[in-house]
């Protein structure tokens, strides 16, 4: 089973609504929304995507949360921000 994990911890700041995350490194940003970034804290190489879904879960609503929790690690995944581990 493949576990999602931030390729790196970056430095964040709430902005309005939103949050931006820092790499240090390379001193770009990237901006994601609340639920996005709830997922992001998730991904430690060691929560499952049924944790995950556990999380946001409510009233029988499971394959809809978990839809779309898988985009959001798509998402996460494209711009850089976690890989997947074993």
């Amino acid at each position: 089973m493949k576990f999602p994990k931030k390729n790196k911890e970056m430095t964040w700041a709430r902005v309005g609504e939103s949050y931006v995350l820092l790499d240090s490194d390379t001193k770009k940003n990237v901006t994601i929304d609340p639920i996005a970034f709830m997922v992001w804290v998730q991904c430690d190489g060691k929560t499952k995507l049924e944790s995950m879904t556990d999380v946001f879960s409510v009233d029988g609503n499971r394959d809809i949360v978990q839809a779309a929790i898988k985009g959001i690690l798509s998402k996460l995944e494209q711009s850089g921000l976690i890989s997947w581990s074993e």
